[in-house]
């Protein structure tokens, strides 16, 4: 363990993130391979933060948010595996909702984690809520993220021909979509970039970009959009319907959702079925931010999670 935390560290020195990713890394085993996840800040009696993020991006996505809570309590943001630091099996059949979900348990477990917030954006919604609805006494407040988390993800949609966007299905397709994702890496330097409404800086670039290092590595990245459900046949439509859509319909604790008006990704309908959900739920919306409000609206994020936190949760 110490060999691989020697290795990360000249990682993050050789993309210039030390600056910005200023954090001690750490190891837990899963069924995959070695997760790597951030534990910053003291335990306490007040609840912990666990941050999930999704498709294609990595714990640094949230390192405004450890930034800016640790001060006050304890924050764990893990790299799921196929993302950042974590081991990148190459075989994208491995790759599935239930073997996400299941790494994520074994992070949760061999920290027991319980008064758990969980903050969740893109993926980090269904793998976040699937340990969820396997561990609901671990789990004390919900804050929801331009996520997904029940199928289909709008309400009204035929469940058995969901709609996708194109840039999804040119990513889905074989062929394709392999030389897209794997081979010129157009979700992190395409979709990201219009998914994001400020211009990315150089470190955040090279963050999301170069964590990859050749096209074995985007195996998780693939598998990613050929994972979502288009009918309930799917293997991860029935974990949303029998799994982590009941939990949220049964969910009576604290909840916040945090919202990108202008995300491309996922439809703005879902932020209506979202609050049909989970009616105790606070709503702050952002006008101009896209998928990834966490780069769009960092100081804004962290102040009204703050703010939720020590009024409703803690």
């Amino acid at each position: 363990m110490l060999d691989r935390s020697i290795d990360v560290h000249s990682r993050i020195k050789e993309l210039g993130l030390e600056e910005e990713y200023p954090f001690a890394s750490n190891f837990a085993q899963t069924a995959m391979g070695q997760m790597h996840y951030l534990d910053e800040g003291e335990i306490s009696n007040r609840s912990t933060v666990l941050a999930l993020h999704g498709n294609p991006s990595w714990s640094f996505l949230y390192r405004a948010l450890v930034k800016g809570l640790s001060g006050q309590r304890r924050v764990v943001a893990n790299d799921h595996i196929g993302f950042g630091l974590s081991d990148k099996p190459k075989d994208e059949a491995a790759y599935t909702l239930k073997a996400h979900i299941g790494n994520l348990e074994a992070l949760v477990l061999k920290l027991d984690l319980t008064n758990i917030t969980l903050v969740m954006q893109d993926w980090g919604g269904p793998i976040g809520l699937g340990v969820a609805a396997r561990h609901p006494d671990r789990i004390r407040a919900l804050v929801v993220m331009n996520t997904f988390g029940f199928y289909p993800p709008v309400d009204g949609m035929d469940p058995e021909r969901l709609k996708l966007p194109p840039p999804l299905l040119m990513m889905r397709s074989r062929g394709l979509g392999d030389f897209m994702v794997r081979r010129l890496g157009f979700f992190e330097r395409q979709v990201m970039t219009m998914a994001t409404a400020n211009k990315q800086t150089r470190a955040a670039k090279r963050a999301y970009r170069d964590i990859f290092r050749n096209p074995a590595e985007r195996a998780g990245v693939m598998a990613f959009p050929r994972m979502i459900p288009t009918s309930t046949a799917h293997p991860a439509a029935k974990i949303l319907l029998q799994e982590t859509g009941p939990f949220v319909e049964q969910f009576q604790g604290p909840a916040q959702i945090f919202w990108g008006l202008k995300d491309p990704l996922i439809p703005i309908g879902a932020l209506a079925a979202w609050k049909k959900r989970l009616p105790q739920a606070d709503v702050t919306t952002f006008e101009s931010a896209r998928h990834y409000l966490q780069d769009d609206e960092p100081e804004a994020l962290v102040r009204g999670l703050e703010t939720f936190l020590q009024t409703r949760v803690d």
